[in-house]
């Protein structure tokens, strides 16, 4: 239903069909959907229709975020419940038959949770065959490739390909989402503002799940008993594997929650992250770090550069109508604060590999940090045309999103491609 919604938009026929269809599963789709509509006309009227039929029925349990499950509710709770099962028993694999428990999560953690988020999506668009095909064929190829081939002691190439899979495979989540609407810069928009509200609710679903923790822990303390060994080998590894899975399922259940929580989060966050950002880059000046020749700094460097650019990218989401927003404002010094650390970044990268050389680990960051320069250079531009009202939303959002595939080329070739060429290194 969402992804019909989302291909019909425009289309006032097809979408009275689909409503007459299932009025209930169509106005759930919707109102969640609605916010990223919100600027069409026709999307305006569907809005104002259906909460004028919730108001005239007068029955809370209407509302798209009703306790009732629907079978398509079932669903969705039956899946997370196996998928979270399945997920947290494949990371109790090396436990259950003494393997190396770090090369084993390195190999095959990219083909856990993402990939069941991808089936549960594949189910819920009834895809077609081909579809299956295609995202288990690359599922397999990354899980053979990882697991036989003959990695070195401490390899750079094993830990980078292990990342890049990871990316791949929130690729092919996203291309699963869109229902392989992969060419559309809404569908792009659309799935970046779900990976924003998923980490929210899963952040907030981690804390409450170390807060009972700590609790129960406690409690049976209190009575001599302990069960932090139990914790922390069952309930902590399929909590852990299970929290993105559970974040999904609410926002699938409720949407009108999140859609509301997420908005309010980002508003909070990035004055926040605006601060940390401008009183960083003023610590750098007076204290003279040297991220040329300290390692660890540069990380730091690109993890921030990595957070603003989402930061950036969650917020505007939900802040696109306005040009006038103080908040595209701070989006636009962040960009350029992010610009500043990106031209850092890449100088030290450069610097490191004319002093130290080439290895796996500078050439995979430099190709990322060019591809983050020019993806950041986009967003800067369309976000001044956008402040200054010479450039719409859609061109803004399309900065954004136009780089996707780069980045998953560029992923394709840093985790299949360079351990062969540099002999798994």
């Amino acid at each position: 239903m969402k992804q019909k919604i989302i291909e019909n938009i425009e289309n006032p026929q097809v979408l009275e069909r689909l409503y007459r269809e299932d009025k209930s599963g169509f106005t759930n789709e919707f109102m969640g959907l609605y916010p990223e509509f919100k600027d069409s006309p026709l999307a305006q009227f569907w809005q104002i229709r259906l909460q004028g039929e919730i108001l005239t029925e007068g029955k809370e349990e209407d509302l798209p975020d009703t306790q009732n499950i629907t079978p398509a509710g079932k669903f969705d709770l039956i899946y997370t419940v196996i998928a979270g099962l399945v997920c947290g028993t494949i990371f109790k694999i090396p436990q259950i038959f003494g393997i190396n428990a770090q090369n084993f999560i390195t190999d095959n953690i990219a083909f856990t949770v993402l990939p069941a988020l991808a089936l549960f999506y594949l189910l819920k668009f009834d895809a077609e065959r081909k579809k299956y095909f295609i995202i288990f064929s690359v599922i397999l190829t990354g899980v053979l490739y990882m697991n036989l081939l003959p990695w070195q002691d401490g390899s750079q190439t094993r830990m980078l390909s292990a990342i890049h899979f990871l990316f791949i495979m929130w690729v092919l989540l996203g291309a699963a989402y869109v229902n392989f609407d992969i060419s559309s810069r809404r569908a792009r928009m659309l799935f970046l503002k779900r990976n924003g509200d998923t980490f929210v609710l899963t952040g907030v679903i981690i804390c409450a799940g170390m807060l009972l923790t700590m609790l129960s822990v406690a409690m049976f303390g209190v009575i001599k008993v302990r069960i932090d060994n139990i914790l922390g080998d069952y309930v902590v590894v399929y909590g852990l594997a299970s929290a993105p899975l559970v974040a999904n399922y609410m926002i699938e259940s409720s949407p009108k929650i999140i859609n509301k929580v997420a908005p309010f989060i980002s508003k909070l966050f990035t004055p926040l992250m605006l601060i940390v950002m401008t009183g960083f880059l003023i610590a750098l000046i007076f204290f003279a770090k040297d991220p040329f020749n300290n390692r660890e700094e540069l990380i730091v460097f690109n993890v921030l550069l990595g957070a603003n650019i989402a930061v950036i990218v969650f917020t505007f989401s939900g802040n696109s109508e306005n040009h006038k927003s103080v908040y595209n404002k701070i989006l636009l010094l962040l960009s350029m604060e992010a610009m500043i650390i990106n031209s850092i970044a890449l100088s030290a990268i450069v610097y490191r590999l004319f002093s130290f050389g080439v290895s796996p680990n500078r050439i995979a960051v430099l190709g990322a940090n060019l591809l983050l320069f020019a993806n950041l250079i986009l967003i800067t531009i369309k976000l001044i045309q956008f402040v200054r009202n010479k450039a719409a939303a859609e061109n803004v959002e399309n900065g954004m999103t136009v780089m996707l595939p780069y980045y998953a080329v560029w992923a394709v070739i840093v985790a299949m491609l360079m351990p062969v060429f540099l002999w798994f290194k």
